[in-house]
């Protein structure tokens, strides 16, 4: 008999379990749901172009925000420098070189 419990045990411990089943159904949804999304979208042609431009001026966007951080830092390194003590410029500047150095290679690779 005991046996026949163990058995049973371990076969029920390898059965999924209902949250398994859930998130299996919620993916099943979203997935029916974007499918839905993109008929609807695709025979609108009104629709098309709304997102479109909305996708352009986000991106745009954002390229703008990234440029105002580069420059925000440029501009905290200024401050820095102009209020560092003469001797600690010259090393800042290299490190702060050395420190991005890689990073600018690789941007600039990107670019071209």
């Amino acid at each position: 008999m005991d046996d026949i419990d163990k058995y049973l045990k371990n076969i029920f411990s390898a059965l999924p379990t209902e949250e398994l089943y859930i998130e299996a159904f919620r993916e099943v949804l979203k997935d029916l749901i974007k499918e839905y999304i993109k008929k609807r979208i695709n025979s609108n042609d009104e629709i098309k172009k709304e997102i479109s431009s909305v996708l352009k001026e986000y991106m745009e966007a954002k390229l703008k925000e990234y440029d105002s951080v580069a420059k925000m830092t440029k501009l905290t390194a200024k401050i820095g420098l102009i209020s560092a003590p003469s001797d600690v410029k010259e090393q800042a500047i290299n490190d702060f070189i050395n420190t991005f150095q890689k990073e600018i290679e690789d941007i600039i690779k990107k670019t071209l």
